[in-house]
């Protein structure tokens, strides 16, 4: 048996309440000595009053009784383990008995489960009990893993892994061109990995350790929607006119503005009242009608063709409260680009782009952005359009505004799991989600009045069709058996929480109640006898 606290108000509060109390209990003992109260009153008076003082401060601290685990800690063993792994990981854990999972009947309030694949039957004997998870060393074995399960033709698709490789210099990769790759150590390795969607519908990438296939990453890429770009410089240059024609390639929507004179533009398919990214040049930041703007968070801004850094980054600090700040750095970029001597410092809530050359912060419901390169459009005439694609990709795919209708759902789907599944739409949201034979109902946020989520768990493995423009790929607990029990064991440490809160008894607030009032009782007695 082990005693705990459970204060009801803060440390520093409890005690300073206590000691004022004690003081002034104290101080009229001494007052009463003073008035000539024999030794005997005396000592019956201070007992009585500390008898009160115990028992107060027995209700603050509102102890609890925790009950003893003396149970020594069990291994606990997926089914088909050999003896040999079993006697290793005793001897490294140092423990002495050992069960297989199917034979577990409580023997042990504390568990290290050993094995990479449970179902949710077999881990339901574990609940209310101490789990600790031991993973087998297995080459590729994959512990976490996540993606998007729903992209827009051209964004960027993010895989975050947590993967063993038993040596080290193995690459991780993805079975597509121009995607990331990474280096394994031995042990756990964690990271991401990035690619560029291309295509459209159901799209399917393999994840790939050295030349061994660990998994098949299955997602939905949709159309793309066209956003509204507005080009707007107080000259034309190769630097506008070839950003503005790639944006037209890529679909967007571009209209190009050239400032003749202080009240005169030339400007191109119109298009300002719903602009959502205006690409600009110092010059024009001088117009209040870009301030307000960005103010009132109506678009994200992108300055480029600087020929004065320090001088625009007061100016945008102070116009908008960034922070942006610049560093000395070498003009030459690796890629075979010039950019001004310097470049921006890192700053928490700031994105870097190119070797810190280009950086966006977010201003409200706005970003602003600044690039610091000379020129970007030699990549393009120099045929590498490719190279210029990836920068400017990254950059605006970083600034891409709110769509008017997006959905989100993360993957991988689990059978029999539950997953979430988000919905915003501008117009009107639904009540349901069709999910193959099923229903989802959607569910508004309180916090967002366009955006609607609902939780669905997939009955089946494979392709499951919502409508016509959108599909989740079910996999089966085969495919990623660590990740669904990792989910499974979630769930019991959620109960054994709650189990172990049960397990501390506390003690009956009646029992400070009543020995106050007993001896308060006893200090108003005292002096009528």
């Amino acid at each position: 048996m082990s005693l705990d606290f459970s204060p009801i108000v803060s440390p520093p509060l409890l005690w300073t309440l206590l000691m004022l109390v004690l003081g002034i209990g104290l101080a009229s003992v001494l007052f009463y000595g003073n008035k000539g109260v024999s030794k005997n009153r005396l000592w019956v008076k201070t007992g009585l009053f500390l008898g009160f003082w115990a028992f107060f401060a027995l209700a603050l601290f509102q102890p609890q009784i925790q009950k003893p685990q003396d149970s020594k800690p069990w291994l606990v063993y997926e089914e088909g383990k050999e003896q040999a792994e079993l006697n290793f990981w005793k001897d490294s854990l140092g423990l002495e008995e050992a069960v297989e999972i199917s034979e577990f009947d409580g023997q042990s309030e504390r568990v290290v489960l050993l094995g990479k694949q449970f179902s949710k039957a077999e881990l339901y004997p574990l609940r209310g009990r101490e789990v600790n998870w031991v993973l087998p060393k297995e080459n590729g074995l994959i512990r976490d893993i996540s993606w998007k399960g729903y992209v827009r033709k051209g964004e960027n698709q993010r895989v975050f892994y947590s993967i063993f490789s038993s040596q080290p210099d193995q690459f991780l990769k993805l079975g597509i061109a121009k995607a990331d790759s990474a280096t394994m150590n031995s042990g756990w390795n964690q990271g991401v990995l990035e690619f560029r969607t291309a295509g459209q519908g159901r799209a399917e990438v393999p994840l790939m350790l050295q030349s061994d296939t660990l998994a098949m990453l299955r997602f939905f890429t949709g159309p793309s929607v066209p956003k509204k770009y507005q080009v707007q410089m107080g000259f034309p240059s190769a630097e506008s006119r070839t950003l503005a024609t790639w944006l037209r390639e890529k679909g967007e929507n571009v209209s190009e503005q050239i400032q003749l004179s202080r009240e005169t533009f030339l400007e191109s398919n119109k298009n300002s009242d719903s602009l959502q990214v205006r690409i600009i040049d110092p010059a024009q930041l001088s117009q209040k009608s870009v301030q307000d703007w960005v103010k009132a968070g109506m678009g994200n801004l992108m300055l480029i063709q600087i020929s004065d850094p320090n001088a625009l980054t007061q100016q945008v600090n102070r116009l908008f409260g960034t922070e942006f700040e610049l560093e000395s750095a070498g003009s030459e970029l690796e890629i075979g680009l010039e950019a001004l001597p310097f470049r921006w410092k890192e700053k928490q809530g700031q994105k870097a782009f190119l070797d810190q050359r280009i950086a966006i912060q977010q201003v409200g419901s706005s970003q602003v952005g600044i690039s610091l390169l000379e020129s970007s459009y030699t990549l393009v005439m120099e045929g590498k359009k490719e190279a210029y694609e990836e920068i400017w990709g990254e950059v605006f795919g970083a600034m891409e505004p709110d769509e008017p209708r997006s959905k989100r759902s993360n993957a991988p789907v689990l059978q029999g799991l539950e997953a979430n599944f988000q919905l915003f739409e501008q117009d009107s949201l639904p009540e349901t989600l069709r999910m193959g034979e099923d229903t989802i109902w959607l569910k508004r946020s309180a916090i967002n009045p366009f955006l609607a989520e609902g939780n669905w768990q997939a009955t089946s493995s494979g392709w499951i069709d919502s409508g016509t423009d959108f599909s989740v790929y079910g996999y089966g607990l085969d495919e990623f058996p660590a990740v669904a029990t990792a989910r499974y064991i979630s769930e019991l440490q959620q109960n054994t929480k709650a189990v172990e809160e049960a397990q501390s008894k506390p003690i009956s607030p009646w029992i400070g109640l009543i020995g106050m009032l007993v001896f308060l009782g006893g200090m108003w007695v005292e002096p009528k006898l």
